[in-house]
């Protein structure tokens, strides 16, 4: 079985996953997953804080996958040993997979695209390589390795998992005219809405639980995708 939620904020948002509010993880095993849309906030400092989530995640008895949001430690992650697996580039610590940009996996029999990064719309108020880091969004080589996948794979996946969104969406579900534009990560998801074939796109970010179509935003909710 395959689930997805939204931002966990390292701690702040980790409650949603809990036995108690998620019980259906009881009966799941290592095949089984779950996908953190972004803000996943395990590496951000080497603290206490961080050994407890390490700890916690690598406990689990599901699989954690999870795409980067904005607020990460890129620096960190960009370090990290990169493999192989599933067909697709990702970060692995065992229990743990960072789910690459730019990426396709197939999991399970389908096909998923994965894209993380945002812009912050918050950085001024933060420190860079303290509480913000520069590679926050997608650059050029992402975007590259991105488009040269999704070519590969005949311009078609069964889901597409980001943290932000395609713009063209921003302002029927949440009013954000304010980002139209602005965001390179979100104009680049755009130009892939609109050239990729899939059955359903999955981003968190917002801090908000709205479908729309085929696009799902999560934050507090954990669904099971239909596989």
């Amino acid at each position: 079985m395959i689930f997805v939620t939204g931002d966990t904020h390292g701690q702040i948002d980790i409650d949603k996953i809990t036995m108690k509010k998620w019980p259906e993880q009881k009966n799941l095993t290592k095949d089984d997953y779950l996908i953190v849309l972004g803000d996943f906030g395990l590496f951000w400092q080497r603290d206490k804080t961080h050994k407890y989530l390490y700890d916690f995640y690598q406990s689990r008895k599901y699989t954690v996958l999870w795409v980067d949001g904005n607020h990460e430690n890129h620096d960190w992650i960009n370090s990290m040993p990169i493999s192989q697996w599933n067909g697709g580039e990702v970060n692995r610590d065992g229990n743990i997979i960072h789910l690459r940009r730019g990426q396709i996996y197939g999991i399970n029999g389908y096909s998923f695209f994965s894209l993380g990064g945002a812009m912050s719309v918050d950085k001024e108020h933060r420190i860079e390589n303290v509480s913000w880091w520069k590679h926050e969004e997608v650059n050029y080589c992402e975007q590259e390795t991105a488009l040269d996948n999704l070519m590969k794979n005949c311009w078609r996946v069964d889901y597409v998992l980001t943290h932000a969104a395609p713009r063209h969406i921003l302002l029927p579900m949440f009013n954000h005219k304010e980002y139209k534009g602005k965001s390179t990560t979100e104009k680049f998801l755009e130009y892939i809405a609109n050239e990729t074939d899939f059955s359903h796109w999955y981003f968190g970010h917002y801090h908000k639980d709205i479908d729309y179509g085929r696009y799902h935003c999560l934050y507090d909710r954990i669904i099971k995708l239909e596989v």
